[in-house]
């Protein structure tokens, strides 16, 4: 399901659906616990209230709203349930490392004629990014605890360039971008003690 943006939503209308929904969070707790992450239901939920456009660039389909804003919303669904503000706040958020870091060309690639973007994202660089000689590389690592993975149409990552001989020191630090096509979710998040519902 991808949600239709509403070019007039404004700041206070989002912070009134985070309110309006707190009692179908907190009623939605367990079952976010025991699949360790929030239900398919209030994921829905947030596509169609706007939740992960707000920080998104407007050409993109997104709001463009203040950093403000995107804390209030996060704060009224974590008052409803933690676990699911934390994953919301870190899968809406890395949008704004794709608006700030990636040129115009690659943002247009990444958010799409539809603007449907939401990342995982760890800071640790994990892995190797081998050129493949063709212009690419090819990454191969295990990316651990990334929150509001489950639900991401992309994963945000640092890997290191994999060196020329065995000898040579690991390459410069690469950042990169994923489609959710190009990589495999681990479930490997129950009995955790805390935030078990975050899909991390």
């Amino acid at each position: 399901m991808i949600a239709v943006p509403e070019p007039e939503l404004t700041e206070r209308e989002v912070i009134e659906r985070a309110v309006a929904m707190r009692p179908a969070l907190l009623e939605r707790q367990p079952e976010t616990e025991r699949l360790t992450i929030y239900p398919k239901d209030t994921h829905e939920e947030f596509l169609r209230a706007g939740f992960y456009r707000m920080l998104q660039p407007r050409r993109y389909g997104g709001y463009a709203f203040g950093l403000p804003t995107f804390y209030r919303v996060v704060t009224e669904v974590a008052r409803g349930c933690p676990s699911t503000g934390w994953a919301l706040s870190l899968t809406a958020a890395h949008v704004l490392q794709v608006a700030s870091v990636f040129e115009e060309r690659t943002q247009d690639e990444l958010f799409g004629d539809e603007g449907d973007f939401r990342a995982a994202s760890t800071a640790t660089p994990v892995g190797v990014a081998r050129p493949d000689g063709d212009g690419h590389v090819v990454l191969d690592g295990t990316w651990s605890y990334s929150s509001g993975s489950p639900y991401s149409t992309h994963y945000v990552g640092q890997t290191l360039r994999a060196p020329e001989k065995p000898e040579d020191p690991p390459g410069p630090l690469v950042l990169f971008v994923a489609p959710r096509s190009a990589w495999t979710l681990l479930d490997d998040w129950q009995g955790v003690l805390g935030l078990r519902g975050s899909g991390s």
